[in-house]
């Protein structure tokens, strides 16, 4: 029966396969990153693989997102593996790993790494498929009486307004990086829905600065998940402007380019303020050596 289907990789100008897809999406349960995208067309960046069966009917597919990773400022491209969306009646036909193959068949040669972030059902397949489960670390740093800078203006940001919803959209899109260590491009539009779907009450702008920052704080724990403005920020600096008395340590969602006094702790999740976004890191590297590094990639990237 599978010899009669075809895999399709790219078909944004097919409008039959676009709401083929949207459909099969749109009744999935969970709230996913693509379901986002097909309400607001927000397409750019996704290339979705698709299978199709003799009736020219998407029966399963597996979001794709590209985008590029800055490993020590070396640029390399990449390709984000997402949710998987099968048909109900092929869902014993273990399609997946058809869908994992093909992703690896069509990238390895031009990609310098393919990611995914997983929960337990996906594992299987992506281990079966020759990606690598990797350790993610915490990097924290103590903050205990350390003295807050003299203070700046800071606006408390509500998406609900189109102004601040257009500032966050504008900033995450032309932010400049995050840290020189590692960081990502490309997947402004997973941020933006990743803000949305978790952190829409912890936005602030700072005039001064001209940044976005988001943060949570709880029981002295500052949880920094990000930073996003057009220029470099000294990181250092912007800390003694957000963060308040009273903090015990500061947890990044991010690697922060700080030198003296940064903590680095082996975890299998983040936002211990009131989320905890589980690591489940699945790596496949082409040319990329995280291999033996101490490393995270900035929890506003996770498709997942």
């Amino acid at each position: 029966m599978r010899d009669t289907y075809d895999i399709v990789f790219d078909h944004k100008d097919n409008k039959h396969f676009n709401q083929d897809l949207s459909n099969l999406i749109k009744r999935s349960s969970n709230n996913n990153f693509e379901k986002w995208l097909f309400k607001d067309k927000q397409l750019e960046n996704f290339s979705p693989i698709t299978i199709v069966n003799e009736k020219n009917e998407i029966i399963a597919a597996l979001g794709i997102l590209k985008f590029d990773v800055f490993i020590s400022g070396e640029k390399c491209s990449a390709v984000q593996v997402g949710n998987f969306f099968i048909k109900e009646a092929f869902i014993e036909e273990k399609l997946e790993e058809i869908l994992i193959e093909a992703a690896i068949y069509k990238y390895s040669n031009l990609v310098d790494i393919l990611i995914s972030y997983c929960g337990v059902k996906d594992e299987e397949v992506l281990i079966k498929s020759g990606f690598e489960r990797k350790q993610e670390y915490l990097f924290f740093l103590p903050w205990n009486n350390r003295e807050k800078q003299e203070s700046s203006k800071i606006i408390k940001l509500d998406l609900s307004l189109a102004h601040d919803f257009e500032l966050v959209k504008e900033a995450i899109l032309h932010s400049s990086k995050q840290s020189s260590i590692l960081d990502t491009k490309g997947d402004s539009l997973v941020k933006f829905h990743n803000i949305q779907k978790h952190f829409e009450d912890d936005l602030w702008y700072i005039p001064s600065l001209q940044t976005v920052v988001c943060f949570r704080i709880k029981n002295g724990i500052f949880d920094f998940i990000g930073s996003f403005s057009s220029h470099n920020i000294d990181l250092e600096e912007l800390l003694k402007i957000i963060v308040p008395n009273g903090i015990k340590r500061v947890d990044f969602g991010f690697m922060p380019d700080i030198k003296e006094g940064i903590h680095i702790t082996k975890t299998d999740t983040f936002v211990k303020t009131g989320l905890d976004i589980h690591s489940c890191l699945y790596l496949k590297e082409v040319t990329t050596g995280l291999k033996d590094k101490k490393f995270m990639f900035p929890l506003l990237s996770r498709q997942k």
